[in-house]
């Protein structure tokens, strides 16, 4: 058991307000050794970033924390922990691994869901609690659970052969839903009765979940909706018959499965989607009136306070029309209450709120940036909350005793991210967190506190509790790089990196950030290796940890300056910024990337003769048009790549280059052609290194197939290719990354080493 001092009352605050005040600790970085990092140190446990807590939150009575937590001997495996804020201490609640009591093992649907939600956590990676602060879900094993704080045990609420996900807790906790076998389902904790809320799935209609396109590309990982009062519950049915298979082979150690996978290519169709409504006690579904046009996006579903109204967003599919409609839940009608259009596309972002007066707050970048807006009942008399050229990130808590909105976001530097407090008629913008670097926050339900979660640079993340001014109180995670840090071993030869801009001669400034390595003598010049992306809406320069750079360290340890650059396209800078990839993917990407290209070569410790570029899925398909679209690096490595846009989904793709087809309203004549990378391959002389998971369902294998075919054909012998067993688009296996990331730097030695 931990203790944490001072204690402090926290609890009090959420529930009745103190005065609380506690300065601010800093993190020490105080090497003493110098161990060198290796590719087998980064994959292992404890983790190199210190203990992390995921998915903290502060009860609905204020009196503790909880959050998931890896462990010292597997930082992947987590459990559920509690921080009593009246006693100081923690405490594990339910050992993930002790309850289950063998291997986990999971069903191919929740599988995938973890893929599209980027989840890399096992054993308890999701929980919510109900109103009362009695009771915690969570999900295990393909079961449901519930802890009991008054009977501090845990019980299971399921036992089928079937595999419960998307499981959620009621706000009263009287109901637990859930999905299995792509039906919706409630049970009654009350009584313990089940009850099957939707009919007529099949293999290919399923009810309660979202398709793979609005998992991975609208962020919606969910398929239903529970009314605030608990009376309806809104459910998806998707129907995937009109979506063409992809025969996709997973080739693993254990053999080779032939996958009917169906994948929306650009071009082709997508689910259609139906909307239904449904009481939660008894009753027949309700459809909901979503339009006439079956080729569109579900893209959002909310409630209003009351349960009165329903709120649908639809989203058209060349993604230049965003619709809010609002439902009447008894019948199913719906009217339009407003509709945002846009030019090129328009980002789905998932910052709504409804209030209790009948209005809600919702978020837009309809004047270029990112912004809130408070709508009266209805959807009239809108009020702009916060303008700039800058934008919020989401909202982060609503207080409407105070008529108060807490929002992250930044205004000085899109390096940071700060938590923010501004009045319902915008007044009073604040900015409430201190410190450079990113912050982000997990409100109290009354907003009068918050668990803050705070990195730079040169700072792991450290986790404590705040009030809703920024004051610091309790620690819940210091984290603190001392002697006794995981990473303590390898300090010595920790490099934070360089920050700096770039203009592109139009008089925008391009974020980047350069490592270079402590032992460059006077009058020497080393390689550089660029680690890009590039990619839409992607923001790879902030001033945050970032576990992923632990490869950037090992490449600095052999030597190598290594740089990036985030070029115009990338996110968290404003519409304006994201616009120049507009049907031109492939171009202004390239253009940015030179111009760091050349910053670099004009460092008198660069030698512009050994430079190399890395990068992965988007950035993959970046290093292969780096090396054939230009003449200066000599070597790259390109890690499950886009070759062909017309391979990769439709919601991305038509998103940014319209649609494939001649003969659509949305297409636009060379915007494919001109992205494949087997447009240039004529260029693609210098050495590289084609890496790719023989199992990706995203970035589905055939991308690097017929980037292989192509360059045999050619009878070039400059690639070398290294494919992963059983991996998909983001590696799972600890020796396989382990082996992935030694072959990356293995390679970059052998190429750009005199």
């Amino acid at each position: 058991m931990k203790h944490f001092t001072p204690l402090l009352c926290l609890s009090a605050l959420i529930l009745a307000g103190c005065d609380t005040q506690n300065p601010q600790q800093e993190a020490s970085i105080s090497p003493t050794n110098t161990t060198p990092l290796t590719a087998a140190r980064l994959h292992a446990s404890p983790s190199l970033s210190g203990p992390v807590l995921s998915r903290p939150q502060i009860s609905p009575d204020g009196l503790m924390v909880t959050v998931l937590q890896g462990r010292d001997n597997d930082a992947n495996q987590q459990d559920l922990w509690a921080y009593d804020l009246n006693s100081g201490t923690s405490q594990i609640l339910v050992n993930s691994t002790d309850l289950l009591g063998a291997p986990e093992i999971l069903s191919a649907e929740e599988k995938n869901r973890r893929e599209r939600a980027r989840e890399t956590g096992t054993g308890i990676v999701s929980y919510s609690w109900d109103s009362k602060s009695e009771q915690i879900l969570f999900p295990l094993g393909g079961d449901i659970y519930l802890y009991n704080l008054v009977e501090k045990s845990a019980r299971q609420v399921t036992d089928t052969d079937g595999f419960e996900t998307d499981a959620r807790i009621s706000p009263s906790g009287r109901y637990v839903s859930y999905v299995r076998a792509n039906e919706l389902y409630v049970t009654n904790l009350q009584n313990g009765d089940e009850r099957r809320l939707s009919y007529g799935a099949t293999d290919l209609i399923r009810n309660a979940t979202a398709s793979f396109v609005v998992q991975e590309e609208l962020a919606r990982s969910t398929g239903y909706w529970m009314s605030p009062n608990e009376r309806y519950i809104a459910y998806s049915q998707i129907d995937e018959s009109p979506v063409v298979i992809e025969q996709r082979i997973e080739f693993s150690a254990q053999g080779v499965e032939n996958v009917a996978q169906r994948y929306p290519f650009a071009g082709t169709d997508n689910v259609t989607v139906k909307l239904a409504i449904v009481p939660t006690n008894d009753g027949e579904p309700i459809w909901v009136d979503i339009g006439d046009n079956p080729d569109i996006y579900l893209a959002r579903v909310y409630w209003s306070a009351d349960s009165s109204e329903m709120y649908v967003s639809i989203l058209s599919r060349d993604h230049k029309s965003l619709k809010m409609l609002s439902v009447n839940p008894t019948t199913g009608a719906s009217n339009l209450m407003f509709e945002e259009t846009s030019s090129s596309w328009i980002n789905v972002r998932g910052s709504f709120k409804a209030l209790k007066d009948g209005g809600f707050l919702w978020s837009s970048e309809r004047d270029g940036f990112h912004h809130l807006y408070r709508y009266a009942k209805g959807g009239t008399d809108v009020t702009q909350l916060t303008k700039g050229n800058w934008p919020i990130g989401k909202i982060e808590c609503v207080d409407e005793k105070n008529a108060n909105v807490y929002f992250s976001g930044w205004q000085k530097s899109a390096l940071n991210r700060h938590i923010y407090r501004v009045s319902f008629d915008g007044s009073n913008l604040t900015q409430i967190s201190e410190g450079e670097g990113r912050h982000s926050a997990s409100f109290a339900k009354n907003c009068a506190a918050y668990i803050g979660t705070f990195s730079n640079k040169a700072t792991p993340p450290q986790t404590r509790a705040y009030d809703n001014t920024g004051a610091p109180l309790i620690w819940l995670n210091e984290n603190k790089l001392d002697d006794s840090h995981a990473y303590a071993p390898y300090l010595a030869s920790h490099i934070a990196p360089q920050f700096g801009q770039l203009d592109t001669g139009d008089g925008t400034k391009l974020d980047y950030a350069l490592y270079t390595p402590a032992d460059i003598k006077p009058g020497e010049k080393r390689a550089a290796i660029t680690i890009v992306y590039a990619g839409p809406l992607a923001q790879r320069v902030h001033n945050g940890w970032d576990a992923r750079e632990f490869l950037i360290q090992l490449l600095v340890d052999k030597g190598f300056v290594v740089f990036k650059i985030d070029g115009r396209g990338a996110g968290n800078r404003g519409k304006a910024f994201e616009n120049h990839l507009y049907r031109s993917m492939g171009k202004t990407e390239i253009v940015d990337q030179v111009i760091g290209a050349e910053f670099l070569k004009r460092l008198r410790f660069v030698d512009a003769e050994r430079m190399g570029v890395y990068g992965w899925s988007y950035g993959g398909y970046m290093v292969l048009h780096m090396l054939a679209q230009t003449d200066i690096y000599a070597a790259g490595v390109s890690g499950a790549p886009v070759t062909d846009w017309a391979l990769y989904d439709t919601a991305y793709t038509e998103r940014y280059l319209g649609d494939p087809r001649p003969d659509h309203a949305n297409y636009t004549q060379g915007a494919y052609e001109t992205a494949s990378v087997f447009a240039h391959l004529d260029g693609l002389e210098e050495p590289f290194l084609l890496i790719h998971g023989m199992a990706d369902d995203n970035v589905v294998f055939r991308h690097s197939i017929k980037l292989m075919d192509e360059i045999q054909k050619l009878g070039r012998h400059n690639m070398e290719v290294m494919v992963y067993p059983g991996e998909k688009h983001g590696f799972r296996n600890g020796a396989n990354k382990t082996h992935r990331d030694q072959q990356i730097v293995d390679f970059f030695v052998k190429e750009l080493t005199p």
